[in-house]
């Protein structure tokens, strides 16, 4: 007997509403439920249905990656079983994370799913002993293909292209399968804290200098569809060295970490993109080394990957507190945001 028209639509409704762990389990019950919940409309609706909601994934000093629903003071984690000596965690877009290991090989992963996919390595990449690479990961809705992007340059210090200053860009379309180099980027790259391209907004974001006069530095941004730089509007009120500060965006927004005042660090938060004016201050407190923020709890709060532990600092009283993940017993190096999905890295 036909199921009849508005059971099925509430059944999706309910479907939809489910966080992706439950609808894996839901696709073993049968084989109609499991073409269904796996059918390419199903997982784009319910990426859309649940995007708003994200997790934590963190990396341990013991390169073990861990996951994290419901962010609060005292939490548990969840151990991702899935082999390899992680060391960076680049981006994530759609539920997908691009996570670098410490042979520097590239994956795809969803932490959900537990499906990985090796990317290969570009045919035109530099050779490793005598360059510097970063990465950057998003999607380009103009060609609904998902892009890695890498930046690469010699080492100024090393004898093998001494004459060689361009940063070359290169892009692997990840659908089609293939890398393609772009023209070079017009920035300088080579700042001390080589970080991942952040994506917002359509681009992927890195802090550079501008190879003019005094080589002031910009905050250069990566068009996906265009496949060229932008310039986006540093804070007025900060020092323009940014040779130590490290870029991110959090809630929507592109913020910057200054850590121009001896040990006090502050973060500029952009509230509205590309509005010069939208940049906003807040001081962070004293801390040692290079901080990382994660995610926002709320709207006064944020948590910060310190070199010791993760911090709950609250922007409205200025104060911090620990966050104890039970159950892992290092110290966290690296770590970001995803939304759970159903997305597969391998599209088939």
């Amino acid at each position: 007997m036909a199921i009849p028209e508005l059971y099925q639509e509430i059944l999706i409704d309910i479907f939809l509403r489910l966080p992706a762990k439950s609808i894996g389990k839901c696709r073993c019950l049968s084989k109609p439920w499991r073409a269904f919940l796996s059918s390419p409309e199903f997982i784009k609706s319910h990426l859309a249905r649940n995007s708003h909601k994200q997790n934590l994934l963190l990396i341990s000093a013991a390169n073990s990656i861990h996951s994290i629903d419901t962010i609060k003071e005292r939490t548990n984690s969840a151990k991702i079983k899935l082999r390899s000596d992680w060391l960076e965690f680049v981006g994530s877009c759609d539920g997908l994370i691009l996570l670098v290991n410490k042979k520097g090989e590239i994956f795809l992963v969803n932490p959900v799913t537990l499906q990985q996919r090796r990317v290969p390595n570009s045919p035109l990449s530099l050779k490793k002993r005598f360059s510097f690479t970063v990465h950057g990961f998003g999607y380009d809705s103009s060609t609904d293909d998902y892009k890695i992007v890498t930046l690469s340059y010699y080492d100024p210090e090393c004898e093998y292209e001494p004459d060689c200053v361009d940063t070359f860009v290169d892009v692997y379309y990840v659908k089609k399968g293939f890398w393609r180099r772009v023209e070079n980027s017009p920035y300088d790259h080579s700042a001390p804290d080589r970080a991942s391209g952040v994506l917002l907004n359509g681009a992927l974001h890195w802090l550079a200098s501008s190879p003019g006069t005094g080589y002031p530095s910009v905050i250069a941004a990566f068009d996906l569809a265009r496949e060229v730089f932008d310039e986006i509007p540093a804070p007025s009120g900060m020092n323009m060295d940014f040779v130590f500060n490290s870029l991110h965006v959090r809630g929507g927004c592109l913020c910057m970490v200054d850590y121009q005042c001896n040990a006090r660090k502050s973060i500029w938060i952009m509230k509205e993109y590309g509005l010069a004016e939208s940049w906003t201050k807040y001081g962070i407190g004293w801390y040692d080394g290079i901080l990382k923020p994660l995610c926002f709890v709320g709207d006064e709060e944020f948590v910060l990957i310190t070199h010791e532990a993760l911090v709950v600092h609250n922007v409205k009283d200025g104060k911090s507190r620990d966050m104890v993940v039970d159950g892992v017993q290092d110290a966290f190096i690296d770590g970001g945001i995803f939304v759970g999905s159903l997305l597969s890295p391998t599209f088939s």
